[in-house]
């Protein structure tokens, strides 16, 4: 039996070494609806808009990733996040929600 696709995802956010000033959080993304709830969300919206602003960001591999909408696409949301956080996401049916992982299932650090 398959189970329907979660519509949000967990993201717990641990910040790099040296990044200064950052705290952990828990946020809930909706990509479809760009949404995203939680404490920290100011943060997270203003350093989704100033990489959208400047258009792209350096990677750590001296790559670049361009940035066009960051709320909707994951790729781009994990390169904003990465600049200062360690990223783990898991998928939830709704903001609130705890994963229910199954015994065959590990969850994925972004970065």
């Amino acid at each position: 039996m398959s189970k329907a696709p979660l519509d949000w995802i967990k993201l717990e956010l641990m910040p790099l070494p040296g990044a200064t000033g950052r705290e952990a959080k828990v946020l809930w993304w909706n990509p479809e609806a760009r949404i995203i709830e939680g404490e920290g969300r100011e943060e997270v919206l203003a350093l989704a808009e100033a990489a959208t602003q400047a258009g792209s960001l350096q990677t750590g591999s001296g790559g670049s990733v361009e940035i066009t909408d960051p709320l909707h696409q994951p790729s781009e949301l994990a390169a904003v996040l990465a600049q200062y956080y360690w990223v783990i996401p898991q998928p939830v049916a709704a903001p609130g929600e705890e994963v229910e992982l199954e015994s065959e299932t590990t969850p994925v650090l972004l970065n």
